[in-house]
């Protein structure tokens, strides 16, 4: 029962330990057909220009996946693909959601499927309020993957679950003997600071936030999640390279040029919506978002191609 493994999770398993993440993971999207059915074929297609952008990892069925809009056996089947290309990126697969029940099934699975750590996010349905239930929560989840390292995804502008991280982190390490890190995609510096610096420097905390991957590096992390990644990750690198060669002032002004794609990106509904549809304008169809998001219009289309070339972007 739930009770006995989650007792065997906590005596059996030791303090999970693994190298911090370096340099940036996109936050995928899904490919789907016209009629809204998930397009693994395209995967193929999507994966060769991600090569491109020098990524470290892939962080599948997360929020610019679309995850919590698919059923369990669609998200384990786009998990199984991306898992075909693990020699390419390291793996991170988004399990959560609204159930714990259905949230352990797919960690199961993804850690069944070789996957390199697994995420999830708190609940957005009745969302804790407090560390105590959030960690209860995710330690069920968890503990279904018992040799996978696990993330917490600290996403409140989505989820609604902003419980203090430092707060989680403090109470997750005696629970969650597997707890590596946190995804963290808020604006909160002055906590993730806090999260970098707690146990000198143990766990691994993750920017989440594209346009201000900078600050987070700025306070010590060392790898980001983002959706724009897809198609930014040259220049990011380039970021990311000429900050840790120690010019801050040529970091910086990669940064606003980076920051210029994504004013666009989000002004065209939202990112999610947004990264398909220039994904599709730079010749890589992975088809349209899931209700209840809106696709853009032709209309719509033809603005976002020319503020694309008004940056210099395309």
């Amino acid at each position: 029962n739930q009770d006995s493994f989650l007792d065997q999770y906590k005596s059996e398993s030791v303090k999970m330990v693994s190298e911090k993440i370096k340099g940036l993971v996109a936050a995928t999207v899904t490919p789907m057909k016209a009629n809204g059915e998930v397009n693994l074929p395209a995967l193929d297609s999507y994966v060769k220009h991600l090569e491109k952008q020098g990524l470290a990892g892939v962080f599948v069925n997360g929020t610019t996946g679309e995850g919590l809009l698919m059923s369990s056996e669609e998200r384990k089947a786009v998990a199984e693909a991306w898992m075909a290309y693990k020699d390419k990126f390291k793996v991170m697969i988004h399990v959560g959601g609204t159930s714990y029940a259905a949230a352990v099934d797919l960690a199961r699975h993804a850690e069944k499927i070789g996957a390199d750590a697994i995420s999830a996010m708190g609940p957005c349905f009745l969302p804790p309020y407090r560390a105590e239930e959030l960690v209860a929560f995710n330690k069920i989840i968890a503990a279904a993957a018992p040799n996978t390292p696990f993330y917490y995804y600290h996403i409140p502008g989505t989820s609604h679950v902003n419980v203090n991280m430092l707060d989680f982190l403090k109470l997750g390490e005696k629970e969650i003997p597997t707890l590596r890190g946190i995804k963290y995609t808020t604006y909160d510096s002055m906590t993730m600071q806090e999260c970098i610096a707690y146990r000198d420097g143990y766990y691994d905390i993750l920017h989440g936030h594209d346009e201000t991957i900078l600050t987070g590096l700025m306070l010590g992390a060392t790898g980001g999640v983002g959706t724009s990644y897809s198609v930014t990750g040259e220049l990011y690198n380039k970021m990311l390279n000429t900050f840790w060669a120690g010019d801050v002032a040529g970091a910086v002004k990669l940064q606003e040029e980076a920051v210029k794609f994504i004013r666009v990106l989000i002004k065209y509904e939202n990112s999610v919506v947004g990264i398909k549809a220039i994904l599709q304008i730079m010749g890589v169809d992975c088809g349209p978002v899931r209700l209840p998001r809106r696709n853009l219009t032709p209309d719509r289309m033809k603005s976002l191609e020319a503020d694309l070339r008004a940056i210099g972007w395309i």
